[in-house]
């Protein structure tokens, strides 16, 4: 049984990578760590001395090139008459004039995209699955139900709405380890090359990750931000490989906004992060069989030290729990059958416990009239994170609600509301088979169950 439960794992994240898309460790005990021991237990290859300045050393030399100039920060706006969502660069005084600092900011990043040399995420409604009216949108307003982007959505909520784009460092076809090298490193298997709309890989050196291009990206565009910008929420969400990007630059942000000369005031660091169906490598041992799906040998490009736990994945939950210590408020989607839930081993998977919301959806979009939305592996990892954003349209009454009638919110549920599940776990009941929250119904359930119920030990 734990054979074929490892082979099944060995399937599932092969197969999305292909569509794009401890065992018998000890729980920890009832007594919480303090901070300081928290923060004493990271390993130190996730701290550097001396940190580069971000915000002029540390940048993609783009020129005139119209291929990588789709990469980066960019600020969004809702264009009425096309039903479109344009993205203008974040670096700019059109960009920047799209913020309204009285608003509260969400900055999307996405996964890996085998196609991303010539497609970009364009986060569209899956429209298999229902309608405006789930929503609260009335088409006589100008909404458009089969073009209808979540983008849009938290426009129309009133949220600054930002996206990172990277996906032509995620074309590797289904070589997903060498993505997430880049995001820590500079010394993996694809260094941090790209691919151009023509499918060609470009090598010329790139002296920093992908998290530390993020890290620039952001700072550049904060400073033509007027200085109210962080009044009020800053939100970062990544979906699948993009959880990782967020987790890692999130990571850095806090890192130098400490010390003698602080690169970015606290109050533009991001508050709360979303993450949706995250990737985080894979490594379990079953007896004599061993899951190992990460690139060994990389180097934390900014410390300069071995990667922790000589895997990538590992600094992932490493920097959550850091954040999780600095204050920032975490919810984490997945749903059981997801490959990559299904790869994080028992240690690691105590750890996020500890750190984070846990919330196991279940996107099984199979109602009458609404045709299959199962049919694929990775249409249902997609799913989380169209069904958490969608959330958003949801109004929060407040009141005396239970924990788990809470996280059926999701991502509309107040982030000091969220901040006091941190360290629960919740399981979908029912509500799967309609793209609204609205009919959601949660249990909270124990981190021995969660640990028991994925173990393959």
């Amino acid at each position: 049984m734990k054979i074929l439960k490892l082979i099944v794992v060995i399937v599932l994240v092969a197969a999305i990578a292909v569509a794009g898309a401890v065992i018998g460790v000890e729980l920890k005990n009832d007594e919480a760590d303090t901070d300081t021991d928290v923060l004493a237990e990271l390993d130190e290859a996730m701290f550097a001395e001396v940190y580069p300045d971000y915000k002029t050393e540390v940048y993609l030399d783009k020129g005139d090139d119209p291929d990588l100039n789709e990469l980066g920060l960019f600020w969004c706006r809702y264009d009425p008459v096309t039903h479109d969502v344009e993205w203008v660069p974040a670096d700019t005084a059109e960009g920047a004039a799209l913020v309204d600092t009285s608003k509260p900011t969400v900055i999307n990043v996405h996964g890996m995209m085998m196609d991303g040399y010539i497609n970009t995420e364009k986060y569209y409604v899956n429209t298999d699955i229902g309608n405006l009216e789930e929503l609260g949108l009335d088409e006589e307003d100008g909404w458009d139900y089969d073009t209808l982007r979540t983008l849009a959505l938290w426009l129309e909520k009133g949220w600054n709405v930002g996206v990172y784009n990277w996906h032509r460092f995620t074309a590797e076809s289904v070589n997903f380890t060498a993505i997430e090298a880049k995001v820590w490193a500079t010394n993996g298997s694809a260094n941090v090359r790209w691919c151009s709309s023509d499918g060609r890989y470009h090598n010329d050196p790139i002296e920093y990750s992908v998290a530390e291009l993020f890290v620039g990206d952001y700072l550049r565009a904060v400073e033509l931000l007027p200085d109210d910008y962080g009044k009020e929420e800053i939100r970062f969400t990544g979906h699948s490989m993009g959880g990782e990007l967020v987790s890692a630059a999130a990571f850095l942000l806090y890192e130098i906004s400490t010390g003698d000369s602080p690169q970015i005031s606290a109050d533009k660091l991001p508050d709360r992060m979303t993450m949706d169906d995250t990737f985080f490598g894979a490594f379990l041992e079953v007896g004599d069989l061993v899951l190992d799906m990460a690139e060994r040998g990389l180097t934390v490009r900014w410390s300069g030290k071995p990667m922790p736990g000589d895997r990538a994945g590992r600094a992932v939950v490493e920097a959550l729990r850091y954040l999780s210590v600095k204050g920032v408020v975490i919810d984490y989607y997945s749903y059981d059958g997801s490959p990559l839930h299904l790869a994080l081993n028992a240690e690691d998977r105590g750890l996020l416990l500890d750190s984070v919301a846990y919330v196991l959806m279940d996107p099984l979009y199979n109602a009458p009239g609404y045709g299959d939305y199962t049919k694929s592996i990775s249409e249902a990892h997609v799913a989380v994170r169209q069904y958490s954003q969608v959330s958003i349209m949801r109004y929060y009454p407040g009141g005396n609600l239970t924990d788990a009638e809470k996280i059926a919110y999701a991502d509309a549920l107040p982030t000091a509301e969220m901040r006091s599940l941190t360290g629960k776990a919740f399981r979908m009941t029912a509500g799967a088979s309609t793209v609204t929250t609205a009919d959601d119904v949660y249990v909270e359930v124990s981190h021995e169950e969660i640990i028991e119920r994925f173990s393959l030990a």
